[in-house]
């Protein structure tokens, strides 16, 4: 990882994943949530959320986000690297 990038990992054991996600890249890019692009202009919200709400799923997505890479994982864990 160069000195521009930097990785956040976070997990979430309630509420919904695109908070989670909101979450996240806010403190990775230490930018307040309200001011970051609607999440929809880059993932289908519902879809986020249902996709790992099944018990015993497993896997994982990744997609850009705010400048960033975000990858959410079956167990909850997000992921955000920037600079990249």
């Amino acid at each position: 990882m160069s000195a521009s990038e930097s990785s956040n990992k976070s997990e979430t054991s309630t509420g919904a994943t695109t908070r989670a996600v909101v979450e996240a890249v806010s403190s990775a890019t230490d930018t307040p949530a309200v001011e970051l692009p609607p999440l929809y202009g880059a993932v289908d919200p519902d879809a986020l959320n249902a996709l790992f709400s099944a018990p015993g799923a497993n896997g994982e997505i990744s997609f850009r986000y705010a400048g960033c890479v975000v990858t959410v994982r079956a167990d909850r864990t997000v992921d955000v690297s920037t600079g990249v």
